[in-house]
């Protein structure tokens, strides 16, 4: 990331996050990024069928703006470090919003904030934190609201062997993007790659394991040298290397809860045939069992379908959204 990069807190207007706001500051301060407050601002009711004339109708989106802006001052008021800038402006759907934003502001990192587990559906993330993993061109940081450490545990989850080895630029991105939160904050990293030592598949109902290509101690070796050489590729040196047997989506939330961990550095892979975002190995089944903070890295090819101007203003018609989702 650029020295002279800005990193991005995304803030819901109607339930400002502080705890995703300290996180943004902290990093920022130890990345030495601008640190940047944005809110996306909409009400479906503010519209001409409720104005009498255009002028009415912007100055009440005008208003409704401002006084997004105001709670996000008074948010960055109440943060450490240097000045804190702060953006406001009348765009939607929230999550399109805010990677125009990014591309905006060539911004090198966005922090989001997660609901409480409480308040989401088990299992599942929302639709907008999805486009955001399947969409937006920066680093995504998603983050629970519980600080981290000092210094804090970070983990690269790597696939150098599987689905990602088709994209070893993304194997160097994820280590070079957790190697570099480790070197500003003086964290502690692991690099993590997890395999299987048979095929699986569901026969009957039963889930029974197909020989693997390679012998057991032929097949592990394998592993620990693609590991090797993504990290010789990438220049990191982690304190910790971990090649675990098991299936991902298990393996590393244990593996996490373990350590401590504070934050995983996963990788988004290319699209497949019907527009879709994969994020790797561990896929969606295993995001809503990591006890850390997440973040999500592209490989350098990636380009975003989501369009730099905003959806049309003309009333009557809404947003179409992103193809693919």
């Amino acid at each position: 990331m650029s020295k002279s990069a800005t990193s991005i807190v995304g803030i819901d207007p109607h339930a400002p996050d502080p705890q995703a706001a300290a996180l943004g500051a902290y990093l920022a301060g130890q990345l030495g990024t601008r640190l940047e407050l944005y809110s996306a601002v909409y009400n479906s009711q503010v519209t001409l069928a409720h104005f009498e004339t255009r002028a009415s109708l912007e100055h009440a989106r005008e208003l409704l703006v401002a006084q997004a802006r105001e709670r996000l001052d008074r948010l960055a008021s109440e943060l450490p470090g240097e000045a804190v800038d702060c953006h406001a402006a009348w765009d939607h759907p929230f999550e399109e919003a805010l990677i125009r934003r990014v591309l905006e502001r060539e911004a090198g990192l966005l922090v989001v904030g997660l609901p409480a587990a409480a308040a989401r559906e088990r299992g599942r993330w929302s639709a907008g934190h999805w486009q955001l993993v399947r969409h937006c061109p920066a680093p995504v940081l998603f983050t629970q609201g519980v600080p981290w450490a000092r210094p804090p545990v970070i983990v690269a989850a790597v696939d150098p062997v599987g689905r990602h080895a088709r994209h070893a630029d993304l194997e160097h991105r994820i280590l070079a993007q957790a190697g570099e939160l480790a070197a500003a904050t003086g964290g502690e990293l692991h690099a993590w790659h997890a395999w299987e030592p048979g095929l699986g598949t569901a026969i009957g109902g039963l889930d029974r394991p197909l020989a693997s290509e390679l012998p057991g101690e032929r097949a592990a070796q394998r592993h620990r040298e693609a590991l090797d050489e993504a990290l010789q590729a990438a220049g990191v040196e982690p304190a910790h290397i971990a090649i675990v047997q098991g299936r991902p989506e298990q393996a590393l939330p244990d593996y996490c809860r373990q350590q401590r961990a504070d934050v995983v550095v996963m990788g988004a892979i290319a699209r497949n045939p019907f527009g879709r975002i994969f994020i790797g190995s561990t896929a969606e089944r295993v995001l809503d069992q990591l006890p850390c903070d997440l973040m999500v890295v592209k490989p350098e090819s990636f380009r975003t379908p989501v369009p730099h101007e905003r959806w049309p203003q003309q009333e009557g018609i809404p947003p179409l959204g992103v193809p693919g989702i």
